[in-house]
């Protein structure tokens, strides 16, 4: 009997077996072919050996377009007041075009490191996450006894990737220039129906509603950098923030108030410096047609608006200004814009518009210099911004004569709105909304209780942000127990230590 029952198990399993999920297995290797980081010595053995009595080192990240400009100035004001910086890039901007404000802001020679990140979403963020944590171990074999705090920039990818990557591999935190952004829609929004045409009342009230009634927390967009501010903010030890409202939703998600300072905003003074140092060539040699009238300038990009009913909606309304009304509009093209544009069959639509409308419609490639955008801003030669960056609501606070709209359904930055009443939120939701905000805000200006003409400068004055992010991280290198691993003891000074133990 016991022979039987074994025969009948071992059957069963075979039976099993037979219709395991796991018997039909296919293997797919992954070939991310990740090209090597870049070690510029001559750059890094410069800064060591003009530091060599510091035992701590900024290492000041880039990556996108806006961190060459927005980072140049905290390492301008470091090498300024003597502390040891260098830059890491991630090198994922790397063409000639999109790459071209590290030679602007004349960075090259303090990159220690170019990481050559390539790839889309999920490939850079792999790239990113491997190469970055491995190069602060690569430096703590080579330096040993130096402490790195990297400061990152933002809500970009590198900000979340690059910190979640130091903190895994080395751990330790960062800071982070321009922290706790975090999104705000206006309660209004909800009202609004997605096939209406809007009335002039309608309107109206939208606009009032934005500096007059409550807003709340849209963590959905911008994507992905909600989800990296986020990320940011966990594995970041110096919070330096632009505004009292960033303080208040780091000190809401309970991060230490002593650990966050408010400072500004270094855009501004990226401005200042762009202000002093001029392109020598002028935006005007490139497009003539620019200094004949009063322009819009637009440029939209953002993954969510390049959605199908978005992207329809914001051309759609750019098509009835062009054929509707007497604005003149620039269209900067960015790389996420093109590629709409031919998904949707636009492109070829608004190069006819073009060529009908020669005078008040102009089609451009993203303009190579940041000095360039400076230059129109401030010529005089354009009255208006739509746009649905980030960067641009805060750089155009600092333009007196240039309306900011932004078109999105929430904003990083509300404080533009609600407290320095400088920038319009104009929801995408159908092409109809586009032209009559535009045209309301032309026709009424400040009866709508905005400060268009004289907008608050809520991110500080240029030249003294970076100084005080500066300041800042010189007094706390100067600390003997200073360090950034993310444990409890230390912020609760029970002790402090330097000795590492790799767990990891």
């Amino acid at each position: 009997m016991g022979n039987i029952k074994d025969k009948k198990k071992i059957l069963k399993a075979q039976d099993k077996s037979e219709r395991s999920p796991f018997k039909n297995i296919e293997e797919i290797a992954l070939d991310p072919k990740f090209l090597p980081y870049v070690i510029y010595n001559n750059n890094l053995d410069d800064m060591l050996t003009k530091y060599s009595n510091f035992d701590k080192i900024m290492a000041i990240v880039i990556g996108t377009k806006p961190d060459f400009y927005k980072q140049a100035p905290v390492l301008i004001e470091s090498v300024k007041q003597g502390l040891p910086s260098f830059i890491i890039s991630t090198g994922q901007h790397y063409d000639e075009l999109l790459g071209y404000g590290i030679k602007e802001f004349e960075l090259d020679n303090f990159i220690a490191c170019d990481l050559q990140i390539r790839g889309d979403l999920i490939q850079k963020s792999s790239d990113l996450m491997l190469k970055f944590g491995h190069f602060g171990r690569h430096l703590r074999t080579r330096l040993p006894g130096k402490n790195l705090l990297p400061i990152v920039h933002g809500d970009t990818l590198v900000a979340g990737i690059a910190t979640l990557s130091w903190v895994f591999g080395m751990g330790q935190k960062v800071g982070q220039n321009e922290a706790g952004l975090r999104s705000m829609s206006p309660s209004s929004i909800k009202g609004i129906k997605i096939n209406s045409f809007p009335s002039d009342l309608d309107v109206e009230n939208f606009i009032t509603d934005q500096i007059s009634k409550k807003w709340f927390i849209t963590r959905e967009e911008p994507f992905p950098e909600q989800i990296d501010t986020w990320i940011c903010s966990s594995g970041t030890k110096f919070f330096f923030a632009p505004t009292k409202l960033n303080k208040d939703h780091l000190l809401r998600e309970g991060y230490p108030e002593e650990d966050i300072y408010v400072v500004g905003n270094t855009v501004v003074d990226a401005i200042g410096l762009k202000r002093r140092n001029k392109p020598n060539q002028s935006i005007f040699d490139i497009y003539p047609k620019l200094e004949s009238g009063s322009w819009i300038r637009m440029d939209i990009h953002r993954r969510e608006n390049l959605t199908t009913h978005r992207f329809n909606a914001i051309i759609g309304g750019l098509v009835d200004l062009i054929k509707g009304t007497d604005f003149k509009v620039v269209l900067v093209l960015l790389n996420g814009t093109i590629s709409a544009l031919n998904k949707y069959d636009l492109h070829s639509k608004l190069l006819n518009l073009e060529e009908e409308f020669p005078d008040k419609f102009l089609i451009t490639n993203l303009w190579k210099e940041y000095g360039h955008v400076i230059e129109f801003l401030d010529s005089g030669k354009c009255w208006a911004e739509i746009t649905d960056s980030g960067s641009m609501q805060e750089e155009l606070l600092y333009f007196p004569n240039v309306c900011s709209f932004t078109v999105r359904f929430n904003t990083d930055r509300p404080e533009t709105v609600f407290d320095a009443k400088g920038n319009l939120l104009i929801p995408p939701i159908n092409r109809n909304w586009l032209p009559k905000m535009v045209s309301c805000v032309n026709k009424k200006y400040e009866d709508l209780g905005f400060k268009f003409k004289s907008k608050e400068k809520i991110y500080g004055q240029p030249g003294q942000v970076s100084q005080k992010i500066v300041r800042l991280m010189k007094k706390e290198f100067e600390k003997k127990e200073g360090n950034f691993f993310p444990w409890l003891h230390q912020r609760l000074n029970f002790w402090h230590e330097d000795d590492e133990f790799d767990f990891l």
